[in-house]
């Protein structure tokens, strides 16, 4: 019921448009980025963590999206990898609250397929899970080189099992971003991610992530 509900939350108001993405100001939904995580925590196992990461995203109209994002993570002193997959669908608008040329208010949610793969948990024992996610955030364009992406959403990865079992694994995930528009294709970014995920026996949450990134947008 508590899933039901957050997924409806997120997603029921944004069937109201209230202005097309185009307009003056709104950020753009088909880019390709590439991500280097440089630090994170694995709350589980107690260690750090850095990686890679990239990501495409494409409009397929001026208010909907479609998007797929691959991480890959190596823990810290431990031979433990971890790799995070989502393909999502989503909705978005752009609000012009009549403010200087270029700036606005974007705002999003989406519904995803969720993949999370663990090599070498213990020893060579492998896990992975398969579930959803769903998320809304903000797109605000505080002027028209600097956005501002706070995000919220709600992931479950199923059973994570294999040659070990975890147990099943869920729980709320977190983030903000800031991106600045070096020409209108060109963006660099930094941000922090978390996540407090976690089974009966296991936390396995992604902690305290601080993310570097670089866009090109359409």
């Amino acid at each position: 019921m508590q899933k039901r509900f957050l997924a409806a939350a997120i997603l029921l108001p944004l069937s109201a448009t209230a202005a097309a993405q185009n307009a003056t100001g709104a950020p753009s939904y088909t880019y390709v980025q590439g991500t280097y995580t440089a630090y994170g925590h694995a709350h589980g196992v107690g260690k750090d963590y850095n990686g890679y990461g990239i990501k495409g995203s494409f409009a397929i109209n001026p208010h909907v999206f479609v998007n797929a994002s691959y991480d890959w993570l190596d823990v810290n002193d431990r031979n433990l990898d971890a790799n995070r997959t989502s393909v999502g669908v989503g909705l978005d608008d752009f609000f012009d609250y009549g403010g200087a040329p270029g700036t606005g208010l974007g705002y999003y949610g989406q519904v995803s397929y969720e993949r999370l793969g663990l090599q070498d948990v213990r020893g060579h024992d492998d896990a992975s899970g398969n579930g959803f996610g769903v998320d809304a955030g903000l797109r605000w364009m505080v002027e028209p080189r600097i956005e501002i992406n706070p995000h919220v959403g709600y992931v479950d990865y199923g059973n994570v099992d294999g040659d070990t079992n975890l147990g099943d694994a869920n729980g709320v995930r977190y983030g903000v971003r800031v991106r600045g528009y070096v020409t209108p294709a060109i963006a660099l970014s930094v941000g922090y991610r978390g996540s407090n995920a976690s089974t009966d026996r296991h936390n396995i949450g992604f902690d305290n992530e601080v993310r570097l990134g670089a866009s090109w947008n359409f």
